[in-house]
This record gives structure tokens, sequence and C-alpha cells, in this order.
């Protein structure tokens, strides 16, 4: 696995632990970000999850919004 890190890096230097820490953080984002696409174009193509996935929203905002309202 610290081959792979040693690859990007120029001049013999040596992968540091911040940046492989840094590395490998971003491979988890960018995972996070595709399984978020593709569970949002599914919800998108399906009329059906589309609308429960609204009233879903909508009422987890109007429950937010009455509790902000009704704090005295």
């Amino acid at each position: 696995m610290l081959d792979m890190f040693l690859v990007g890096l120029s001049g013999g230097e040596t992968p540091t632990l911040m940046s492989t820490l840094l590395s490998n953080l971003g491979l988890i984002v960018t995972q996070i970000f595709s399984w978020v696409t593709t569970i949002a174009n599914t919800i998108v193509s399906t009329p059906l999850l589309l609308l429960t996935t609204g009233f879903l929203v909508l009422g987890g905002a109007i429950g937010i919004f009455g509790r902000l309202l009704s704090r005295n």
C-alpha cells in the first residue's frame, strides 16, 4: 500500500504520515461522493422514491422550523 503513495512523489521524497492520511481521506471522500451521486440519481429517476424523499425532507424542515419558532 505504501508503494501506491510513492509513485506520486518526485525526487525520491518519502511520504509523511500527514500526506498519506490526507491522500487516504481524499480517496474516502471521493468514494462517498460517488455513492451519494448514485443514490441521488436513483431517487430522481424513480418517481415513488422522489415523492417519498420529498415528503421526508419537507416534514423534517417543518419540524425543525417549528421547534425553532416555538422556543421562548
